[in-house]
């Protein structure tokens, strides 16, 4: 497995500076409203009040203006500096609409705002923002499958682990590889092979709840990121997994080893007493591999008394 060494500057700047799915779920629907016109000004003739706005998106106080800031131009800003920067983004607006005897554009104004104002915008570009939201959605998508690919994983791991080890907050982990696939594969042909890795994500998002993250790790092999997850509740969501995968009916599983296609997983929480992220990874790499060597179809948690 490749180096998931968190380095805490850079993870810091990893959590500020991603593009994640909650930035996807406000980008998207920040613009298919077109709240950000409404509440600049753009296509009514007042902006609208700002509590309104909150209460008419499900939005609580605290994230509103990053947000707004964050769909426009891509600067994540702590909400406070973001809310200062948007009502002189405003003013801004209305002046060079005053004197350019038209209306101008929220987007334009902003543009111009942190480019020739605060100067934060070294190498402006204006881009079209449902185009945009389309390329990091599928950035971060498994294209076959629709679960969240390596590199949504590897980003989100490092964000939990340090989440963990700096403010106390649990976490645990879940590696899951589908046994015999190779020669389900072989047998069925790849596009039965792919049906059955479609039909796996969804037994895994309609088993885990919606605060995990299901991932496809590669190949055959899937990672559950369980938020907020003990290692006692973790064993238990690994089992609902494996039974559900064991239940469902894949075509053409009575041709494997067992007569049925199945899921070997392994599980561990983090802890004060592990190092780095990628430590974390190889004990849940470990507790695997313990899972397939002791007859597959089965959950093995990694105990740090036992012996590979």
């Amino acid at each position: 497995m490749e180096q998931l060494e968190p380095n805490e500057a850079q993870l810091s700047d990893l959590e500020d500076t991603n593009l994640n799915i909650s930035d996807i779920d406000n980008l998207k629907n920040l613009t298919n409203r077109r709240l950000i016109e409404r509440v600049s000004g753009d296509i009514v003739d007042h902006i609208q009040d700002d509590e309104h706005l909150l209460d008419s998106i499900g939005k609580k106080p605290g994230t509103y203006y990053r947000d707004l800031i964050f769909a426009i131009i891509q600067i994540r800003l702590p909400e406070m500096e973001a809310q200062r920067d948007w009502r002189d983004i405003l003013k801004h607006k209305y002046l060079l609409s005053e004197r350019l005897g038209r209306n101008v554009g929220i987007h334009v104004a902003t543009l111009d705002y942190y480019t020739n104002i605060k100067k934060k915008v070294i190498n402006p570009k204006i881009v079209d923002v449902h185009e945009y939201v389309d390329t990091a959605s599928r950035a971060l998508v498994d294209d076959l499958t629709k679960a969240y690919n390596r590199h949504f994983f590897d980003d989100e791991f490092r964000r939990l682990f340090l989440q963990a080890r700096t403010m106390g907050r649990i976490f645990s982990l879940i590696m899951l590889d589908l046994d015999h696939f190779k020669i389900y594969n072989d047998l069925n042909g790849h596009i039965q092979g792919d049906i059955a890795l479609i039909e796996t994500v969804r037994i895994l998002n309609a088993v885990c709840s919606k605060d995990d993250t299901v991932c496809r790790y590669g190949g055959e092999e899937f990672a559950v990121l369980l938020n907020a997850q003990p290692i006692n509740l973790a064993l238990k969501s690994a089992e609902h997994i494996r039974q559900a995968i064991y239940d469902y009916r894949f075509v053409n599983e009575q041709l494997l080893p067992n007569g049925r296609l199945s899921a070997s997983l392994g599980v561990t929480m983090y802890r004060d007493d592990i190092e780095t992220a990628q430590d974390m990874l190889e004990e849940a790499d470990v507790a695997l591999y313990r899972a397939k060597n002791g007859g597959r179809n089965r959950v093995k948690a990694f105990l740090t008394e036992a012996t590979p």
